[in-house]
């Protein structure tokens, strides 16, 4: 199999953090050949070279595991070795940012990010799993689904998501079956507390937390399902776009998704003026569209106060500043760049935006997650942003690179930060 061909594929990975060594991918599944094996076309070297029982639950000789679904006569390979070195950089910083900034505001749940800079798009879904031997007596995981094409992972969510949920409250009940049975026979969290002790053991693999030695292939077989699922049933998952008249949210998210449609090559310049707190005016007679609009871009700032930027809901006439004019004439919206700065530095809060807001065929519903998660990751980082105002500039842009933020990002953060 190619490898250009591989990357556009889409990929599904359980990753872990491990107290040791770090994010790491534990195994990743991918469509196969008929005639390949696990080693066969793939690097010498499993995906981390540390004798961890943890990062490496298959070991240094396993070849993994290949499946063949007999309706279509499609094959799919586990294992934890890569067909080359970008895709091993590409699913190690999707684990990366899976288990650090990429996270859901309540820790465990499902979320979507991209990064520009390696072209890949990824669902993920963190949790926990219950470990006696862990410190906190939890372990932190991740499964994700990696592709290249945003489109197609935004249109599968409503599919992936409910199946990477019953896998991992699967993981979880077993693991909550072990830690009852160590906890009766021996209480760690007693010992801990007896002799103050913050860690017990070595990390544990998969099979041990979950106490099913098999788990790996089990997962095998979980995981090809999800692969066959969004690379040969992509013409099934076609969810269609609803909005409720009687929802605020969803009349809300509906005009959103308007405003920056009839944007449309204008986008990046329109969400960097409204991220960085810009001026804008609302130019219409009917209160509705004024009020739907407002709501909408409440979204975009980070204080849901007309105090965290300004919006004029009248016509405009004439202004000195910078200002984004919304008007809706005709019952078609009208979106004027007023001397707007054109946006000539690279963002990925903007790219990230402009992936969920302009794909086809979104639920409102699911529009309203990914943005809610947004706000929430940006804040958090905007916070980082008023603790490190007195550090070098150049450091404190490497800090938020190495989180998948760009340059064209620190004006934003600067902006958010005088609301936290």
């Amino acid at each position: 199999m190619e490898v250009n061909h591989y990357a556009s594929q889409c990929v599904i990975a359980i990753c872990h953090f491990c107290e040791h060594h770090g994010p790491n991918v534990i195994f990743h599944t991918r469509l196969g050949t008929e005639s390949e094996s696990p080693t066969n076309k793939l690097s010498s070297s499993p995906s981390t070279s540390v004798s961890c029982g943890a990062c490496n639950p298959f070991g240094n000789e396993h070849p993994g595991f290949t499946s063949k679904e007999p309706t279509s006569g499609k094959c799919t390979v586990s294992s934890n070795r890569y067909t080359s070195e970008i895709v091993k950089s590409q699913l190690q910083q999707a684990c990366f940012r899976s288990l650090s900034s990429e996270v859901s505001p309540s820790k465990e749940g499902p979320i979507f990010f991209s990064d520009s800079g390696i072209e890949i798009h990824v669902i993920s879904h963190t949790f926990f799993l219950k470990d006696s031997s862990a410190r906190g007596f939890q372990r932190w995981f991740s499964v994700i689904a990696l592709t290249s094409e945003s489109t197609v992972l935004l249109k599968l969510w409503n599919t992936l998501v409910p199946e990477m949920k019953d896998i991992i409250e699967e993981l979880q009940k077993m693991a909550a079956e072990v830690y009852k049975r160590e906890e009766e026979q021996c209480s760690h969290r007693m010992l801990r507390s007896n002799f103050h002790i913050a860690n017990v053991g070595a990390a544990r693999s998969m099979q041990d937390i979950s106490g099913n030695p098999a788990i790996l292939l089990k997962l095998h077989i979980q995981f090809s399902r999800l692969v066959l699922l969004a690379n040969c049933s992509q013409h099934l998952v076609k969810p269609k776009v609803t909005e409720s008249a009687t929802s605020t949210r969803e009349s809300s998210i509906a005009a959103l998704v308007r405003i920056c449609q009839e944007i449309g090559p204008h986008f990046k310049t329109f969400a960097k003026h409204i991220l960085k707190g810009g001026c804008t005016s609302i130019s219409s007679d009917e209160l509705f569209f004024k009020e739907s609009c407002f709501n909408a871009l409440q979204y975009l700032v980070p204080v849901q106060t007309t105090k965290s930027f300004i919006i004029s809901q009248h016509t405009l006439q004439t202004t000195s500043q910078p200002c984004l004019l919304i008007s809706n004439r005709g019952r078609k919206i009208t979106c004027i760049l007023n001397s707007c700065e054109e946006s000539n530095k690279a963002s990925c809060i903007v790219t990230r935006l402009e992936n969920i807001l302009l794909a086809e065929d979104v639920t409102p519903s699911f529009i309203h997650k990914q943005i809610t998660n947004i706000r929430e990751q940006l804040l958090f980082a905007a916070k980082k942003m008023q603790e490190l105002k007195s550090v070098d500039q150049h450091k404190v842009l490497q800090f938020f690179q190495s989180f998948g933020y760009d340059t064209g990002d620190l004006d934003i953060l600067h902006h958010w930060s005088l609301y936290c």
